[in-house]
C-alpha cells in the first residue's frame, strides 16, 4: 500500500552519465542494483528495474520470465539461500526467482501484505500487515520449501526489521491505528520478548558501526486538521534502551546508513539530510536538495541512491551520488521506484 505523498522535484547539480566501472553480462544478476518499482496503484503491476554499472534493464522478471507479470504493488525484495525474494504487496504473495538468472522459482501466498524482508544466515523474515492494516505478523520462511514455518503475532502494521545477533527488530507504524512501538523477537525461539514506545509512526530502521539501533520515526499526519499532526523523530537504542531522540519533521521518510555505518542519511522538507552518530544535536545538515520517494546507500561503491517517483504515473527515475567528490549519475526506472536492494 503507498501512503507517500511529494512535491515535484528539483535538482541543483549536473548530471553525468552512468559510470562504467564495472560490467555484469546480461541475463546475470548476482550483482547489481535492483530498484523495486511499485506501479500504479490498484490498476498495474510492480517491476524490476536492475542496473549491473554498465547498463540498465527494465522490466527484469518479464523478461526473464514471459507470459508473467509480479503483480500490483512490489514493495521490497532481499537475497537469500542464493535466490531472490520479492514482496508483492496487493498481491498477497512473495514471488521467488534465482538469484542468478531472475527465472521464476515460485510463490509464496498466504502472506497478507507482505512488506519488508530481513535475513541472517540461517532466518529469512517478512513483516506482513494484514487485511485490516491492524492485525500485522511477521512470518519466519523456510527458503528451500518456500513455506511459512512460523507465524509471529505483532499487531499492527509491521514495517522494517533488523536482525541484530539473535534480536529481530521490527517497526509498527502507523496505517489505521496509532503506533510509537516497536516489538523485540528472540530468533531462537520466534517469541517477543520486549515492546518499546519510541516515538509516533516507527518506520524505518538500520544499526551502526557500535551496535547501536537507529529508528526513524514519521510522526502522525492528520490531513483534516494538520495542526494535530505530530512530529517526527531519530530514535537511538542502546542496549535496548532509548538513548537519545532527535526531534525532526513530520514529512521525515526513509532512512540509509553509509559504508562506514557511521553516518545516516535520511529524506525530509524537499532536502536529504545527514547526521552523524557521534552528533549530540541534530544539526540540520542537508547534503542534497530534492523531493524523493526513496533512499539507499551502496556500501561497496560508496554511493547514495534516490528514486523519484515523478507523476506516479510513469516511469521515475533513480540518481546515484559520490557522497566525496559529488559525482553523480542517473537513468530511468520503472513506474514508482520505491525501494532499492544492492546485491554485493
Amino acid at each position: 500500500m503507498n501512503s507517500k505523498f511529494l512535491v515535484p522535484v528539483f535538482i541543483s547539480f549536473l548530471f553525468f552519465s552512468c559510470s562504467k566501472d564495472d560490467t555484469s553480462d546480461l541475463g546475470q544478476y548476482s550483482k547489481g542494483v535492483f530498484v523495486v518499482n511499485q506501479g500504479v496503484f490498484q490498476s498495474g503491476t510492480g517491476t524490476i528495474t536492475f542496473h549491473n554499472y554498465k547498463d540498465t534493464i527494465k522490466n527484469v522478471f518479464e523478461k526473464e520470465n514471459p507470459g508473467q507479470v509480479l503483480g500490483n504493488i512490489a514493495q521490497s525484495m532481499i537475497a537469500h539461500d542464493n535466490k531472490y525474494f520479492i514482496a508483492v504487496n496487493n498481491a498477497n504473495k512473495i514471488a521467488v526467482c534465482d538469484g542468478t538468472t531472475f527465472k521464476s522459482q515460485g510463490e509464496i501466498k498466504g502472506i497478507s501484505l507482505p512488506r519488508y524482508f530481513a535475513a541472517s544466515s540461517t532466518k529469512l523474515y517478512v513483516s506482513a500487515w494484514g487485511a485490516d492494516f491492524k492485525s500485522g505478523n511477521v512470518y519466519e520462511i523456510n527458503p528451500k520449501t518456500l513455506s511459512i514455518t512460523a507465524t509471529i503475532k505483532t499487531g499492527g502494521a509491521p514495517e522494517s526489521m533488523l536482525i541484530s545477533g539473535d534480536k529481530l527488530y521490527v517497526t509498527i507504524s502507523t496505517v489505521t491505528e496509532k503506533s510509537k512501538s516497536i516489538a523485540i523477537i528472540d530468533i531462537k525461539t520466534n517469541t517477543i520478548t520486549q515492546r518499546l514506545d519510541i516515538s509516533d509512526n516507527p518506520t524505518h530502521i538500520v544499526s551502526d558501526k557500535n551496535g547501536a539501533i537507529w529508528i526513524l520515526c514519521g510522526g502522525n499526519s492528520d490531513w483534516a486538521n494538520p495542526a494535530l499532526s505530530t512530529d517526527g523523530a531519530l530514535v537511538r537504542l542502546v542496549n535496548d534502551k532509548v538513548e537519545k531522540s532527535f526531534k525532526l519533521n513530520n514529512d521525515v521518510n526513509g532512512l540509509a546508513i553509509d559504508k562506514n555505518k557511521d553516518r545516516l542519511f535520511f529524506l525530509m522538507a524537499g532536502k536529504v539530510f545527514a547526521h552523524d552518530i557521534t552528533d549530540q544535536t541534530f544539526e540540520k545538515e542537508s547534503v542534497y536538495d530534492g523531493s524523493f520517494y526513496a533512499i539507499g546507500y551502496h556500501h561497496t561503491k560508496g554511493r547514495l541512491y534516490l528514486a523519484d517517483a515523478g507523476n506516479f504515473q510513469s516511469d521515475g527515475t533513480v540518481t546515484h551520488i559520490d557522497p566525496i567528490s559529488k559525482a553523480t549519475g542517473r537513468y530511468t526506472a520503472g513506474i514508482i521506484p520505491g525501494f532499492f536492494y544492492f546485491a554485493e
